[in-house]
C-alpha cells in the first residue's frame, strides 16, 4: 500500500543515506526500541514497514508501557533507543544516565472527561473527585498547576491516583466524577461511555496560561550514549527516518491505525478516530528545546523532583 507521498519521503530518506554515508554500508547494525504501544512508536514502525532503512538497520521492537524498565535496559544496554516521556528521561540523565534526547515528538495527546457535567473551568472541580495516572507524574503536575492557576482550592478537590487503564475503567463504573486521560483512551471512553463529556483539552489550557503556545513536550525519542557514539549516522539517520515517519503518520491516520493493529492490537477505527486529537510532529532540536524548557522551568516550581532538580544541559540534546 504504498502511496505516491510514501515513495516521495523514502525518496528523501534515500538521498539522506547518500548524503551521510555515501550509501556504503557493510551490513545491517541490529538496532533494539522500546516504546509504548501509542503514537510515538508508530513512526519508527514505519520505518520498519517501509524498509527505508533495511541495509542500514535492522529493527527490533520491545513493546511495554513499563517505562522505568526501559531506563533499566537502557542503562544496562539492552535497549538502543527508547520512546519515553521527555522528563522521565530527563531525570534519568540527572542522576548519570548516558541518555541522549534525539527528538521531542508528541506535543498533545490528554484531554479533561468529566462525568455527566461540562467543567467550563478547573474550577468546577472543587467537591468532586479527580483521577490521575501517577502522583507527582506530568499530569499530576499540569492539574495541580491548572487548579492552582484558576485559583481553586486543592484542599476541595478529592485526587484518586490509578493507573490510565484502571482509572478508566473505574469512571465508567461512575465512581469517579472526572479524570484525565491520553488518547487513545480518551477515544474509547467516549464511544463506550454516554456519561463521559469532553470538558477540558489539556494543550489549550496550557496555551491560555503561555501565550497562545499550546505545545506540551510529552514524549521524545532517546538514543543510549554509547550507541550514538558508536553510530552517529545510523542515529541521525533514525531520528530522520523518525520526522518523515511522523508526517506520513499525520498525513495517512487509516494506514497509521492499521499499524497500531498490528503491533499494538488496538482497534484501527478507534486509532484512526484518536490520531485526530494527537499533535504528532518533530520540530527543528532548538525550537523544541525552547519549549522543553518553558515546561521543565514551571515543573521545577512545583515538582522539581520530576526532572532530576535542574534543567538539563547541551550534552542531553543529541
Amino acid at each position: 500500500m504504498r502511496t505516491r507521498f510514501q515513495s516521495l519521503l523514502l525518496i528523501c530518506l534515500a538521498a539522506l543515506l547518500l548524503g551521510l554515508s555515501g550509501g556504503v554500508w557493510a551490513q545491517p547494525i541490529k538496532v533494539r526500541i522500546q516504546g509504548p504501544p501509542a503514537a510515538g512508536l508508530l513512526p519508527l514502525l514505519w520505518l520498519e514497514e517501509s524498509g527505508a532503512l533495511a541495509e542500514q538497520a535492522e529493527l527490533e521492537f520491545f513493546i511495554s508501557q513499563d517505562h522505568q524498565r526501559g531506563i533499566s535496559l537502557v542503562a544496562t544496554g539492552n535497549v538502543d533507543f527508547l520512546v519515553t516521556g521527555v522528563n522521565v528521561g530527563a531525570k534519568a540523565y540527572s542522576k548519570g544516565l548516558d541518555l541522549r534526547l534525539v527528538n521531542t515528538n508528541t506535543w498533545g495527546i490528554d484531554y479533561l472527561l468529566t462525568r455527566g457535567f461540562q467543567a467550563a473551568s478547573w474550577l468546577d472541580l472543587e467537591g468532586k473527585s479527580l483521577c490521575l495516572p501517577l502522583q507527582g507524574g506530568p499530569l499530576d503536575f499540569l492539574a495541580r498547576y491548572f487548579l492552582q492557576k484558576s485559583g481553586a482550592d486543592l484542599d476541595l478537590v478529592d485526587f484518586v491516583y490509578l493507573p490510565s487503564n484502571n482509572g478508566a475503567r473505574t469512571f465508567q463504573l461512575g465512581r469517579l466524577d472526572a479524570i484525565i486521560l491520553p488518547e487513545p483512551l480518551v477515544t474509547i471512553t467516549l464511544n463506550s461511555y454516554p456519561e463521559a463529556v469532553l470538558s477540558l483539552d489539556i494543550q489549550a489550557e496550557w496555551g491560555k496560561v503561555h501565550g497562545g503556545e499550546e505545545r506540551i513536550p510529552f514524549v521524545g525519542l532517546f538514543v543510549r550514549g554509547a550507541f550514538a557514539r558508536e553510530h552517529p549516522e545510523l542515529t541521525a539517520l533514525i531520528g530522520e527516518g523518525y520526522r518523515a515517519g511522523a508526517v506520513w503518520v499525520s498525513e495517512h491516520p487509516h494506514e497509521a491505525a492499521a499499524l497500531a493493529a498490528k503491533y499494538f492490537g488496538q482497534p484501527a477505527e478507534v486509532v484512526e478516530e484518536s490520531l485526530g486529537r494527537i499533535h504528532l510532529q518533530v520540530y527543528p532540536q532548538e525550537e523544541a528545546r525552547g519549549l522543553i524548557e518553558l515546561f521543565f522551568g514551571e515543573i521545577l516550581e512545583l515538582y522539581p523532583e520530576m526532572i532530576g532538580g535542574e534543567l538539563p544541559d547541551d550534552h542531553f540534546y543529541f
